[in-house]
């Protein structure tokens, strides 16, 4: 196991598109680590945990939060008992450098043999997440679009403060202030001329009045390969106009048009808002999978 500087962050990325398959199941995607550039190369370098073999990457993980850890393996690797008891014991081991000696929590969606490692040493389940899948080989349905009346553009620098004003309405929903804009403003910039901004496009939607409504981000993994959506939020004063559904078709037509096989977004099984969304967008559910938690 091994730490990355920045300069590998793009062969990191590369790999991990690899790894996308429609058959699989939704794991660490190349977009994860777009969005989390937000805090920079380096400290996204910091964040990342790189398992190798004779050279070769076979698993990543990624600290979303010092308790965090999301993981993506070689799906030839899922069940590979040794790989999983490697991984299992650096995790359990605050000495190794990735989770400390305290409650913590690992997603690890396919990892059968990891899954497996962790429950018998005491993980359990924690909060479900339903995954969901939308073919794009078929057609998109803009006209849903047309319907709600909004305009959708890709955002650059130049429409960065509406991109995040939404955003924060629909995450935090608190009063935004100047410093928390400043902040956000700077954290766009960062990602916006980071090492996966060829990988993403920002989109943003305007009502009838222009004002902004919706926003998302989708990701690419290459062509022929699943997209992600990651982020999607309203504007908590536009909620219940569908704008939701538009900008999510919308990323769908937008990853579509980048080459994308497929459309991936996950949510909270008890997200009931999102998942009423993703189905209205055209979206298949799949069964839900829980990331495993480990006691303090």
């Amino acid at each position: 196991m091994a730490t990355p500087a920045a300069t590998d962050l793009r062969r990191i990325a590369v790999d991990l598109s690899y790894w996308q398959t429609d058959r699989g199941t939704l794991q660490l995607h190349p977009g994860d680590l777009g969005w989390h550039s937000l805090v920079g190369a380096e400290r996204t370098a910091a964040d990342l945990r790189v398992w190798s073999r004779n050279g070769k990457m076979v698993a990543l993980g990624m600290l979303d939060g010092p308790d965090v850890l999301r993981i993506a393996m070689d799906p030839t690797a899922h069940h590979d008992d040794e790989l999983a008891q490697q991984i299992g014991s650096d995790l359990n081991h605050p000495d190794s450098g990735v989770l400390a000696a305290r409650e913590a929590a690992v997603e690890a969606r396919g990892a059968r043999s990891l899954q497996r490692f962790l429950s018998d040493q005491g993980w359990t389940a924690g909060e479900p997440w339903t995954p969901f899948h939308r073919d794009l080989s078929r057609p998109i349905g803009r006209d849903r679009m047309a319907r709600t009346e909004i305009r959708v553009e890709a955002a650059g620098p130049d429409q960065a403060e509406a991109w995040v004003t939404v955003h924060w309405s629909a995450f935090k929903g608190t009063p935004f202030g100047d410093a928390d804009k400043r902040r956000l403003l700077q954290r766009w910039d960062t990602m916006f001329g980071g090492p996966f901004s060829h990988l993403a496009r920002h989109l943003i939607a305007f009502d009838r009045n222009d004002d902004a409504v919706a926003v998302t981000t989708v990701w690419s993994a290459g062509i022929g390969r699943p997209g992600l959506i990651e982020p999607m939020g309203v504007h908590r004063d536009h909620h219940g106009r569908g704008y939701g559904v538009a900008i999510t078709i919308a990323g769908a037509a937008a990853l579509k048009d980048m080459g994308a096989s497929s459309a991936a977004v996950a949510t909270y099984t008890s997200n009931i808002g999102a998942l009423a969304t993703y189905a209205a967008a055209g979206f298949t559910a799949h069964e839900p999978v829980a990331d495993l938690k480990r006691p303090a």
